[in-house]
């Protein structure tokens, strides 16, 4: 089954927040409906902001889209959206059209500080838990009830987590996997991320673990507009298979496999507002480099779409025409399937109701999104399928390395040959593994996630449902934290002390702990007796160490 739908555009306001209040700002947005209207700043504010006198009257500007949730005023007016309401509204979609076997994307779009991560990820887990954790849970409850209904049914889940930071991609759910994971395309499984940790997993509260300790791996640090601002675009996919057995022949079943994709931007923003500098104004950079790419394919789609409604003809040649920059971005890359792909696609633009240039922007972003049509289709036996094809596909491949071998040993067609044939038989290989494997892979992956946290020192505080709760040093080894001006950074490194002598230097010498900045390559040592429990400095060359304050 195929249907072709626009992506779903949802618009939220967030309340004025307490930098707003303090400069006494006014509230430019209201929301009627589906309607949402932006309403110009007086005109002394505006001349401020443009240099000129506006005159006249205040311009509004109204737009229409399939959701308008107004969240800045009183939770006791009936207007005021909730998490609930939202996750009423396109939450339950999302599960509906997954569990039927379509592939779904939720993304969240807006500047710096305007809600996104509280809509997508929330808070505390409970009344304020956000789109991601509620549709975790009813999506096993749903699943629970369907198991429930018909014997003949059973549900496989598996979870990646992965961010991409400064456009490189890192898996949130393995510390030891490489810091830039290859982003590679299939003809039929479209861009995928090679070696992305998948964790089967069989509850929520599984599922919530890994979400837990994957938050706690992404990457977010203060800026003037925000104190705790995403500085990486963060995508957390679930994939659905739904087998359904034929109880007359036990050796048949069919499949439905979907994923759901549900995607926490990072936050778009001026650099003058954020008051960035150094690092945190590169950030910035790559930040709005990912979006401006993802504004360039929402347009290019929009534009597309109008012209196929309207039957304009093409000014230019319709190879040009047809052309859209996915690949300007690794965000807009992944994003492929769902933007103009097969998906169930919903945006969730938050705005502010103070900052007039950021709101439009971000409005007739989202304006432009709901003119993309996507081609959803039920994707049915994927796995039998492709396996049967990638089979194919390897068969050819060795086929034509026997070939090219004598003739150009060593070549790079024979190099590209052989790695499109490892990367072929690693996907048959993973798509070839049993239930019971993944599971095992699983808690393989979480003993080596909980020994190389304990290699650093650090262990995971569980609660009694299993959940992690918090990352601490053990009391019982004594250890080194770092200080930073960003306490977000703040007490992130954790340097265990040795039993002995351990040598503290510089980055560029043989030490046993390196530190950056003014430090020597030999600047102190730290003698440790475990029998006595006793810890004692001794500076090298007078070096300067402090213990409380106090030189030693």
């Amino acid at each position: 089954m195929t249907e072709q739908k626009n992506v779903v555009v949802a618009v939220r306001c967030r309340p004025l927040n307490a930098r707003e209040k303090t400069r006494g700002a006014q509230c430019l947005v209201a929301m009627d409906n589906q309607q949402t209207t932006l309403l110009q700043p007086p005109q002394d504010e505006a001349a401020t902001h443009s240099g000129k006198s506006t005159g006249g009257a205040r311009r509004q500007r109204t737009y229409n889209f399939d959701y308008s949730y107004w969240t800045a005023g009183d939770t006791a007016d009936p207007r005021y959206a909730s998490q609930e309401t939202v996750f009423n509204d396109i939450g339950r979609a999302v599960l509906g059209h997954a569990l039927s076997g379509y592939h779904c994307c939720v993304f969240a779009y807006g500047q710096t500080g305007s809600g996104k991560t509280h809509t997508m990820m929330g808070k505390d887990h409970g009344r304020d838990a956000g789109l991601i954790p509620r549709i975790c849970q009813e999506l096993f409850a749903s699943i629970h009830r369907e198991c429930q209904q018909s014997v003949s049914v059973s549900f496989r889940v598996e979870v990646s987590y992965l961010e991409i930071y400064n456009e490189r991609v890192r898996d949130l759910l393995n510390p030891l996997s490489p810091e830039n994971l290859r982003v590679r395309e299939h003809p039929s499984l479209g861009p995928y991320v090679e070696d992305l940790t998948k964790a089967a997993v069989s509850s929520y509260t599984e599922m919530l673990a890994h979400m837990i300790q994957g938050n706690k791996a992404r990457t977010v640090a203060a800026t003037n507009m925000n104190a705790t601002s995403s500085r990486s675009h963060a995508v957390f996919t679930i994939v659905v298979t739904r087998r359904t057995a034929n109880l007359e022949a036990d050796d048949q079943a069919t499949e439905r496999v979907s994923r759901i994709s549900l995607v926490d931007l990072a936050g778009s923003e001026r650099a003058n507002a954020t008051m960035a500098t150094g690092v945190r104004l590169k950030e910035g950079a790559r930040i709005n480099q990912s979006l401006a790419a993802l504004g360039k394919v929402i347009s290019a789609l929009a534009d597309q779409e109008k012209k196929h409604k309207t039957g304009q003809p093409p000014v230019v040649s319709a190879q040009q025409r047809n052309f859209v920059p996915y690949r300007d971005s690794v965000l807009t890359w992944l994003l492929k399937d769902s933007l103009g792909g097969n998906s169930r696609t919903f945006m969730i633009a938050t705005i502010s109701p103070a900052d007039y240039s950021e709101t439009l922007s971000t409005l007739r972003y989202a304006d432009r999104a709901k003119h993309i049509v996507n081609v959803a289709t039920v994707n049915e036996d994927a796995s039998v399928k492709l396996v049967r094809q990638l089979k194919e596909e390897i068969a050819e491949l060795r086929r034509q390395l026997e070939q090219a071998a004598p003739v150009a040993a060593g070549a790079g067609s024979g190099h590209d040959l052989e790695e499109q044939l490892a990367a072929d038989e690693k996907l048959v290989a993973e798509l070839n593994q049993s239930w019971e494997e993944k599971l095992r892979r699983t808690q393989t992956l979480q003993q080596e996630r909980e020994q190389a946290l304990q290699a650093l020192g650090i262990a995971v505080d569980m609660n009694r449902q299993g959940m992690g709760v918090g990352l601490h040093a053990p009391r019982d080894i004594p250890h080194l934290v770092n200080l930073n001006e960003d306490p977000l950074m703040s007490e992130c490194l954790v340097y265990n002390i040795k039993p002995g002598t351990t040598l503290v230097g510089g980055s560029d010498g043989d030490a046993d702990i390196k530190l950056g900045g003014d430090v020597a390559p030999r600047h102190c040592l730290l003698e440790y007796d475990v029998d006595s429990s006793a810890l004692s400095v001794h500076p090298i060359d007078d070096n300067l160490v402090l213990v409380n304050g106090q030189r030693i």
